[in-house]
């Protein structure tokens, strides 16, 4: 699977790193609107798998300057199933990038959903970044631990050995990582999502997590969707956090987009 492109913000190098893809049906897309796929295709074509499947990619993001590296998220890891069947390949990912699990300082995880936590863990519950610290929001880490595995897809379950070993922070503020990376809480898609801001100084990027699906939802934040737990909550924080990027001009880093890099424009998503 071929590297995608890194992009540079102040110090840091944001790679994304692609576990693949799945088509997954529109029809379980934004419910009770009536959308103009046919407009979107025309718009977006990368976004589509197909007349009636949107291409879902899984992503985490590696960020590094000089001094250190860090994740946000650790994509699917061996937790796919169908139809969300996609493998993780985090180690290969890494290894293509010129670095190891091991040179991980930090991992961000925007939220407990396998697809975004379930690489943490090693498939026999080792610890795949062994000298890292794994950032989680409280309100995620005490919502899955009542969720099903149906729920939450083992995302939770995943880092289990991270609580033994002591790699959790769990913390429920607004804070700084690292000098220039900090997390912003935006519930909705669950209770404890979060963003990352990258801040480099006359550039910044956002990366969203789950605060987007759909390329439409740029422009339509109130189109909520399915995948979220509290859909008006998940509305607020997405209308707060793009007017915000919009503003302040911030690049966007999108997990599931097929294309991961954009801007918040007047007419809504556009693509770099």
């Amino acid at each position: 699977m071929p590297a995608e492109p890194s992009i540079r913000v102040g110090s840091f190098e944001v790679v994304p790193l692609l576990d693949g893809w799945a088509p997954l049906s529109l029809a379980d897309e934004l419910p009770g609107r009536v959308v103009d796929w046919e407009a979107e295709r025309e718009r977006f074509p990368w976004a589509f798998a197909s007349e009636d499947a949107w291409a879902w990619h899984v992503r985490a993001f590696l960020l590094r300057d000089d001094a250190q590296q860090l994740l946000v998220d650790t994509g699917i890891g061996h937790l796919g199933h169908p139809p969300y069947d996609v493998e993780g390949r985090v180690d290969d990912s890494l290894r293509e990038a010129g670095t190891a699990p091991e040179r991980i300082h930090h991992v961000i995880h925007t939220h407990l959903h396998a697809d975004h936590a379930g690489g943490a863990c090693r498939p026999d519950g080792s610890p795949r970044f062994s000298n890292a610290q794994h950032h989680v929001h409280d309100a995620d880490w005490r919502f899955f631990a009542t969720a099903t595995a149906e729920d939450d897809f083992g995302g939770r379950t995943a880092m289990t050995a991270l609580e033994e070993t002591g790699q959790l922070a769990i913390t429920s503020d607004d804070r700084t990582i690292v000098p220039g990376v900090g997390v912003l809480h935006t519930p909705g898609h669950t209770p404890g999502h979060r963003c990352v801001v990258v801040d480099g100084g006359d550039d910044a990027i956002l990366l969203t997590g789950d605060l987007l699906h759909q390329p439409i939802q740029v422009g339509h934040p109130e189109w909520a969707s399915w995948h979220d737990e509290d859909e008006m909550l998940g509305v607020a924080s997405r209308r707060i956090v793009l007017f915000r990027a919009r503003q302040r001009g911030w690049r966007v880093a999108v997990t599931h987009f097929a294309r991961p890099f954009g801007r918040v424009g007047e007419d809504g998503w556009e693509p770099d």
